[in-house]
């Protein structure tokens, strides 16, 4: 399997690169392709998805390790396929998935072509558990989830743990991110802060 290209960009169009590595080209699809676009001629690396049917074999390419995980965690949810997960990949960054998926933030992930009501209600279930992990592995995704990152999900744990149903949780945490924007709060103020609104959610 291929895992990962270095190589020289020879063509870039239709969500296609062109990648010539050793001599051989190395088509790839990115999606999107300007932010991956260096000049033609130029150093390009991309990591890999190598993804292998019956009858075709293709390459998704992405600008970071980061990326790829996400992708690989979105193929594991029913009824995603390579290109959807490519779609959301493309449209949301880590940081915006995770913010959708555990706020339960349907507006956000339909946002994404392709993405319907069903399949964003099967994104915020079958990846609420699995995103955490990682969002905390290398540098490239601690890099994307800032320390206010974390005091969030610990609160939306803190408060689930006190046994609010999760609607009331998604309300009051739509309140406090209004309340907070652009501060740097501790997970003890957002705490008090959430305890004294929530029954108004």
């Amino acid at each position: 399997m291929i895992g990962y290209l270095k190589g020289r960009l020879k063509a870039a169009e239709d969500g296609h690169l062109l990648l010539e590595v050793a001599g051989v080209g190395y088509e790839v699809f990115v999606g999107v392709v300007d932010p991956y676009m260096p000049r033609l001629g130029a150093a390009c690396e991309l990591w890999i998805h190598t993804h292998v049917r019956e009858d075709q074999l293709a390459l998704f390419g992405f600008a970071d390790a980061a990326a790829k995980k996400i992708f690989l965690l979105l193929l594991g949810v029913s009824g995603v396929g390579p290109k959807l997960a490519m779609a959301v990949v493309a449209t949301l960054s880590a940081r915006e998935l995770f913010d959708a998926v555990h706020l339960g933030n349907l507006k956000a992930l339909t946002a994404v072509p392709g993405v319907g009501k069903k399949v964003a209600e099967r994104l915020t279930l079958e990846l609420k558990d699995k995103m955490m992990p990682v969002m905390q592995q290398g540098g490239a995704l601690q890099a994307g989830l800032p320390q206010e990152g974390r005091e969030w999900h610990d609160l939306m744990d803190a408060l689930s743990g006190l046994g609010f149903s999760d609607q009331k949780i998604r309300n009051v945490l739509k309140l406090a991110r209004a309340e907070f924007a652009g501060q740097s709060v501790e997970i003890n103020q957002l705490l008090k802060y959430s305890l004294q609104k929530i029954k108004q959610c």
